[in-house]
């Protein structure tokens, strides 16, 4: 993500891709900082990772790196018994040829996993498991349906000003979020109708929104020509060939990617993102054979963080990220599969789907950077606002008061058949 590359738009911006490399080796991994680097294949060996996230995040803590891990082991093993709960419901529903009962999770201030149920089975469930079992009106399926309905009431509108739709599980509401500024009478009779919807609360940002870019896992990404992002997480597609899935507006155009020294790592060859299409912001990067992408990330303090798998993490549960701009910042999963609108040069907007909201800190060339959950990957930087915000560097959870988007990586492994290098 680059927030301060291209001119602020009426919407929300793609961060602008600052895309630059570090070193011959290029990590592949979490998000702009946090991936580890490809190392050619004639290069020194490789150090073994050693998991930094758990320093970083015990110093934002103000707790030893020891009872950091303890907090995300915690929050890990909560993760593992709601896929346990669902597995559960989801046999039983198939016997019973009925509905699960269970519809969204997250993580609340006290660190419970609450879970969204409408059956009895389903509250018992969650509460053998040692979850939070909590009735509400709508649940992740409805708000999901209402996001729909509100997304066609938005295209129909003629209104340019919407910048976010998404739903919030904790409040068990749609939220969507208004660029700045005055309404045109489109907007007025928007709002209108859409706050005429229950569940559905409207309100406007404080600041336009933009992309960010930089390619490296965790260090820099140059892309030729021109611009640059960060380093995302590797993989292998058809059992053998090297890959390295990164934010789309990263590789849009299929540029070539090298390091900061110019050495060439590889080439974008693929990418869901348009600029002023209706977009998803997912693409891949194809390594060159000479170069080996590796299972972990740079954390930009001199370690490295394995990565151990990849999931959607449940609303609330800690994140953070690696990025070439910022290095390593952290913070808490706050919304998935929103919609926002991205505005770029000439007045264009690019309507990006899929995305994932967090309050971690990002700035320019931090896109296509990792994100990660402990050692478990989450998605890559896709875009934030663009307010003049200062994360500072390797503030970890000190970084606070902004937020970002990402792409999930699950959805982008999924889509272009991807197995992620573990460390």
């Amino acid at each position: 993500m680059s927030f301060d590359s291209p001119p602020r738009p009426e919407r929300f911006r793609p961060r602008q891709f600052r895309k630059t490399l570090v070193g011959a080796a290029l990590a592949l991994g979490l998000g702009a900082a946090a991936l580890a680097p490809i190392q050619s294949a004639g290069s020194a060996p490789v150090p073994e990772p050693i998991d930094g996230v758990y320093d970083v995040l015990g110093t934002s803590w103000g707790v030893s790196a020891s009872d950091a891990k303890l907090r995300m082991d915690a929050e890990h093993s909560k993760t593992a018994a709601l896929e346990t709960v669902q597995a559960q419901l989801a046999k039983a529903s198939r016997a019973a040829k009925a509905d699960p009962g269970l519809d969204g999770a997250f993580f609340d201030s006290a660190r419970r996993l609450v879970v969204n149920v409408h059956t009895t089975a389903a509250a018992d469930a969650a509460k053998a498991n040692g979850l939070t079992p909590r009735s509400v009106t709508r649940g992740e399926k409805a708000l999901t349906a209402l996001q729909t309905r509100a997304q066609a009431l938005i295209d129909r509108s003629g209104s340019t000003q919407v910048q976010q739709i998404g739903a919030d599980l904790p409040t068990d509401t749609l939220r969507i979020i208004l660029q700045p500024g005055k309404q045109s009478a489109n907007t007025v009779a928007l709002v209108k109708q859409l706050k005429a919807l229950p569940g559905v609360a409207v309100s406007t940002g404080t600041t336009t929104l933009a992309m960010t870019a930089d390619v490296i896992g965790g260090q820099i990404m140059d892309l030729v020509p021109g611009t640059n992002c960060s380093l995302g997480f590797s993989g292998t597609r058809n059992g053998s060939d090297n890959v390295m899935l990164s934010a789309g507006h990263c590789v849009e155009g299929n540029p070539r990617v090298q390091n900061a020294s110019g050495v060439r790592l590889g080439v974008g060859v693929a990418s869901r993102f348009r600029t002023g299409q209706p977009s998803v912001d997912m693409g891949l990067m194809d390594i060159d054979a000479n170069n080996v992408g590796r299972g972990y990330i740079d954390n930009r303090n001199g370690q490295t963080t394995r990565v151990t798998g990849s999931s959607k993490a449940p609303v609330g549960s800690t994140i953070c990220k690696a990025g070439n701009t910022t290095g390593w910042t952290c913070g808490t999963i706050t919304q998935y599969n929103l919609t926002v609108n991205y505005g770029g040069a000439g007045g264009s907007v690019t309507r990006t789907s899929g995305l994932a909201r967090s309050t971690v800190c990002t700035e320019g060339g931090d896109s296509g950077g990792a994100y990660i959950s402990g050692t478990v990957a989450q998605g890559m930087t896709s875009g934030g606002p663009s307010d003049g915000h200062d994360c500072g560097f390797n503030q970890g959870g000190n970084a606070t008061g902004s937020y970002s988007f990402y792409q999930p990586v699950v959805d982008a492994a999924s889509y272009y058949g991807v197995t992620l290098t573990r460390g």
